[in-house]
């Protein structure tokens, strides 16, 4: 049998899920482990801030109703931790009605996934969240790509520009020469008569 080509796709996404119901949480990580993925699970929000700290995720599923910290508490206090500041939040909850909607934008959520989705909505959601981190991923490359092509030009024209006055430098030496050469032919005195 011959080898098979390594699988060139990105490994699954690191997420942190976030639910008080051991039973849901466990249930969501084992479906997304399924999928591909590398779920962490919190049970409550201090949890989930240390847990993220310690290994920042791409993407955390929070349960709204979570005791003594909400789920939009804890997206406002990720959003202002500067190395979270990239993962995707999803509110993922039972909430669906348009107050929640816009009280999940203020958090700082990107996007609401209500608990009674389907795997189907959920493998949806996270192939999209993958294409926007792949996608992100080849942007800051280029970006990178681009600061370092900018530094190669700047380089370049510093170098022109010294070889540049190099070259005005031996266009004068050579004028000068000239003007001696001709000035012991034709010395000063006999240009007059």
């Amino acid at each position: 049998m011959a080898d098979e080509p390594p699988d060139e796709r990105r490994p699954g996404l690191r997420i942190l899920v976030v639910d008080d119901n051991r039973d849901a949480a466990d249930s969501l990580a084992a479906l997304l482990e399924l999928l591909g993925h590398r779920p962490t699970i919190a049970h409550d929000g201090p949890a989930a801030l240390r847990a993220a700290a310690a290994e920042p995720p791409d993407c955390a599923f929070l349960d709204i109703s979570l005791p003594g910290m909400d789920g939009y508490e804890l997206a406002r206090r990720l959003r202002a931790e500067p190395g979270l500041v990239r993962v995707k939040l999803v509110a993922y909850s039972s909430y669906a009605d348009a107050r929640h909607a816009e009280q999940a934008a203020a958090a700082g959520f990107d996007f609401r996934l209500t608990k009674a989705a389907g795997p189907a909505e959920l493998e949806g959601l996270l192939t999209m969240l993958q294409k926007i981190m792949d996608l992100a991923e080849t942007t800051e490359q280029l970006a990178r790509q681009n600061v370092s092509l900018a530094d190669q030009t700047k380089e370049l024209l510093r170098e022109v520009k010294e070889d540049l006055e190099e070259v005005k430098q031996d266009v004068k030496d050579l004028k000068d020469e000239i003007r001696e050469i001709r000035d012991q032919k034709d010395p000063p005195e006999q240009k007059g008569r």
